[in-house]
């Protein structure tokens, strides 16, 4: 019997143009759960208290859930940005919906989970800082 020999051809640029479009949706979802969480500080952090958390760990969750927002925005420290941002968006959101397990928190975690699964594994595409800062890096090494 002959061999198949099939090979999965991707156009580059339509994978950075997803890449962009996902990461910039999930940190856009971060930074409205986030900057919800500040403007409505008192429920946000009353629902931290009913957990028995601390207050500043309420508040280092929503700080740290706007610099990942942002970076995921930028593209810059992608993979680890995105990693990072499943966690903390599933703690803010937690806290946000008051462990309130309706089908909007399990549908809005989901969904950032599988947006950000392609950044946090295939990297950033070539519309990210990440990508602009590797061709700086590898044009200053390979000078002549």
């Amino acid at each position: 019997m002959r061999q198949l020999d099939l090979h999965c051809i991707i156009d580059e640029t339509a994978f950075s143009w997803t890449v962009f479009l996902t990461r910039l949706c999930a940190g856009g979802a971060l930074l409205y759960i986030s900057i919800g969480g500040l403007l409505f500080y008192r429920e946000f952090l009353y629902n931290i208290a009913a957990f028995h958390f601390p207050l500043p760990v309420g508040i280092s969750l929503l700080v740290t859930g706007l610099f990942l927002g942002l970076l995921l925005v930028l593209g810059w420290f992608t993979r680890i940005a995105a990693a990072a941002a499943v966690l903390c968006m599933g703690a803010v959101s937690l806290v946000f919906f008051g462990a309130n397990f309706n089908k909007i928190y399990v549908a809005l975690v989901l969904l950032m989970a599988a947006s950000l699964l392609p950044a946090a594994l295939l990297g950033p595409g070539k519309i990210s800082l990440d990508y602009r800062n590797a061709v700086s890096r590898a044009k200053k090494n390979f000078r002549g």
